[in-house]
Order: structure tokens, then C-alpha cells, then sequence
């Protein structure tokens, strides 16, 4: 075995012994992990993927004797991708699926194991502790209960889409009414609102904030009388008026917010949602080239005690994003999201984060999953990546020793994050 191959090994078995903090899921925390194969074959990578590759939409909509067999067959065309390789490897690994592939013939032990596995006590803990995965992050929406949520494998975090872009819908305010117990009138009530669902979120073990930006989005400190003129157009339904205005009011607050409560946000940058018509459910959303991070300046600008872990969702803007954690303080780079979550596109940028980044501002990965048995595959093909690129582009050039390499890789998978997020608090 050549000798590059073999420090990377070491360092894989290195990596693989890390404990890791998975700082952004979807993952209920209530129904954490898979009770039937279903839920597993239904992430949105499998039914989005075989839909482009010729399956119809009305398949989803068929019991699972007819809808697995079907999204299968159609799996065959996509079984060159990465995301096939999780849904293997997590059978293989977790319920003891033996093939080499995942086919209409046979998929019925799978489904049995699946279920089988889902009655068993502690269900949760075992899967973490298989995939080595010590802490993941929830995305609580703010109108979320968030009692009886196991706050030794889960963190809250506040999801604050919903607050910032949907305050024209009833439901909405009359939730935010509800969960805050503020009536809202006007903008100096809206904030006691906003401050309210976050002190609620920081009281119940909450340790970050998190939304997910459109391209180009601007960011900007908004008067209070112009803040005050459109929160009360919105908030009794008057419409019309400047939503953009409201927006970034309402995100500043949020940001404020943040910093009272020593809460990082994550800002999750570039999606353009319900893009694509025609897709399944979950599949609807694009990156957009050509876009910046520079609407985001007046916002990083203005909090420079609050920290802003940054994700971006085109490969265009991955120097950018880079310069960012280069230049300014409160900037950390976070994950490889969504679309850039493959090797082909993890390993350059993860290259050029490792040559150019403070190694205190980066948080290697987080897996955007949702339901635990795919951090298992995830963080697993992530390890794999962050072996062969501190070997080879970080060791082997000479930036570091191979025991520099193995503490970069600490911090990367678990003490930034256990530092960012104060979790060593709890």
C-alpha cells in the first residue's frame, strides 16, 4: 500500500473515532427514526432523483406494495449517484441487508428488518451510537412544542423562515400571538413577540437560530418608523406596502435577539424555493448562479457579538464564502449543504477552507437529515473526504504533521461545535 494511502487510512481510523455534533437536521424529535422502509426509500433525494429520471409523481401516492417496487425500478437509473450509496450502506450497517443492490426482488426482508428494528427500547441511542454521533440539532419551527424533547441526543434550534417571510399569513400572526402571549398591533409589539418565542426557545435548551435565505437576499437596518408603518399594514391585514422593509426588520430583531441570548444563527444562503413546478414533494427547490453574500454585510456588520455560522448552496460561491471566514471575525463556515453534498464538490472546497480558514471557524458537516439513520452514511462519506484531504492536501504538502491533521479533524467534527454552541454548558 503506497504510503499516502496509508496515512490516509490512519487518519480515517482517527476521524472514525470522533464523536461528532451534527448541527442541523430536520429530524422530529418525536418520530427520530424510520418505523418502516418507507420513510427511509421516502427522502426526498430517492423520489426527487427518480423522478428525474422518468418516474411519475402518482407513484408516491400508492401503498407500499406497489409505491417500493416502482420507486425501485426507477432507483436502478440513479444507482450511480452518492445518494444511492447512503441508502446501501445504511441498510447494510444498521438493519443487515446483505446485497449489493436494492431491487423490486428484494426489498420485503429490508422492510421487515426496518420495522423490526424500529420496536426495539432505546432505538434512537443505538443508531447514534453506530453512526458515532453524539449531539444532533433539531429544526423547531416557533409555534413548535418543544416539552419532552430528550435534550441529551437533541438540541432545539429556531427555525425563522417562517417568521421573517409568512407574516402576511392569518395563521401565522394568530400563532405568534398564541405562543408569545403578545397581541400584535404594531412593530414595538411584534418585537415583544419575536423576543418572547426566543427566550422561550433559549429556556427550553434551544442553542442556535437558523433560516434559509433566497439568492441575493438584502439585509439592512430598517427605521423604526418605517419598521412601525409596515409591521401594522401587515399585522392587520391591510396589505400592500414594502414586505422587503418588514423582512429585514424583523430579521435584525431576530439577530438582536441572538446576541442577547448568546445564540449563534445560521444562515443558510441561496435556495430558490418551489422553482421547479413539475417535482415531487421536497423537490421543488434550485440553487441560482451569479449570485453574493454582500446583502449579508450590513447584517454582520451590525452584531459583530453574534455568530453567524454560513452555508452556501452554489459552488460559485464557495471562494466567496471562503473570504468571508478569512476576513471577518464573526463569520464561521458551516457544512456542505444540499446540492454540494457530494465528494466532487466537498473535497475542493474543503481543500481551500483547510489552506485559507482559522480551523477554530470551521464546523465540518452537518447532515440535513430526517431521520437519524442516514447520519450513519452521511458523516460516514464526510469522513471519508476529510481523511483523503488532510492527507493529501494538508499533511502531505506540509501545512501540518499528521497529529495536526487529527486535531483539525477534531475541531471540525466536534469541539467547534461544542465551543460555538456552548454545549459543554448544558
Amino acid at each position: 500500500m503506497p504510503t499516502s494511502q496509508q496515512l490516509e487510512q490512519r487518519l480515517l481510523d482517527l476521524i472514525m473515532d470522533i464523536n461528532a455534533v451534527d448541527v442541523h437536521s430536520h429530524v422530529p424529535a418525536h418520530e427520530p427514526f424510520a418505523r418502516s422502509l418507507r420513510d427511509l426509500l421516502g427522502y426526498h433525494y430517492y423520489t426527487e432523483l427518480a423522478h428525474s429520471a422518468g418516474m411519475g409523481k402518482s407513484v408516491l401516492d400508492e401503498p407500499d406494495e406497489q409505491m417500493i417496487p416502482a420507486l425501485l425500478e426507477a432507483m436502478e437509473r440513479i444507482d450511480n449517484t452518492v445518494q444511492y450509496g447512503w441508502m446501501l450502506e445504511l441498510a447494510r450497517e444498521l438493519f443487515g441487508f446483505e446485497h449489493d443492490r436494492l431491487t423490486p426482488g428484494n426489498w420485503e426482508p429490508l422492510a421487515e428488518a426496518v420495522r423490526h428494528a424500529a420496536s426495539e427500547p432505546n432505538r434512537a441511542r443505538d443508531i447514534l451510537g453506530q453512526s458515532n454521533i453524539g449531539k444532533v440539532f433539531l429544526t423547531n419551527s416557533f409555534d413548535e412544542t418543544l416539552d419532552d424533547i430528550d435534550t441529551e441526543l437533541y438540541v432545539p434550534s429556531l427555525r425563522a423562515d417562517t417568521l421573517v417571510f409568512d407574516l402576511h399569513k392569518p395563521q401565522v400572526r394568530e400563532n405568534l400571538e398564541r405562543v408569545s402571549g403578545v397581541t400584535l398591533k404594531g412593530g414595538e409589539s411584534l418585537k415583544d413577540a419575536l423576543s418572547a418565542v426566543v427566550e422561550h426557545f433559549w429556556a427550553h435548551g434551544a442553542r442556535s437560530a437558523a433560516i434559509s435565505l433566497p439568492p441575493g437576499f438584502r439585509a439592512y437596518r430598517v427605521a423604526d418608523a418605517d419598521f412601525n408603518r409596515e409591521a401594522e399594514r401587515t399585522l392587520t391585514g391591510s396589505g400592500g406596502g414594502d414586505r422587503q422593509i418588514l423582512q429585514s426588520g424583523v430579521l435584525f430583531h431576530l439577530a438582536e435577539c441572538c446576541r442577547q441570548n448568546a445564540l449563534p444563527f445560521q444562515l443558510m444562503c441561496g435556495v430558490v424555493r418551489d422553482a421547479y413546478s413539475h417535482g415531487v414533494p421536497q423537490g421543488t427547490d434550485l440553487p441560482a448562479a451569479g449570485h453574493s453574500l454582500r446583502g449579508l454585510l450590513p447584517l454582520l456588520n451590525a452584531f459583530p457579538e453574534v455568530t453567524f455560522c454560513l452555508s452556501v448552496l452554489n459552488a460559485g460561491q464557495m471562494q466567496e464564502l471562503g473570504a468571508y471566514g478569512w476576513i471577518v471575525q464573526n463569520v464561521v463556515l458551516s457544512g456542505h449543504w444540499w446540492y454540494l453534498n457530494i465528494p466532487a464538490h466537498i473535497e475542493p472546497d474543503l481543500a481551500a477552507r483547510l489552506q485559507s480558514v482559522p480551523k477554530t471557524k470551521l464546523i465540518g458537516y452537518y447532515s440535513d437529515m430526517y431521520k437519524l439513520e442516514f447520519g450513519l452514511p452521511k458523516f460516514n462519506m464526510y469522513r471519508r473526504s476529510l481523511a483523503r484531504v488532510l492527507a493529501r492536501r494538508f499533511v502531505e504538502p506540509g501545512y501540518g504533521t499528521e497529529d495536526d491533521a487529527a486535531g483539525v479533524a477534531r475541531l471540525m467534527l466536534r469541539e467547534n461545535a461544542v465551543r460555538i454552541f456552548r454545549l459543554d454548558e448544558e
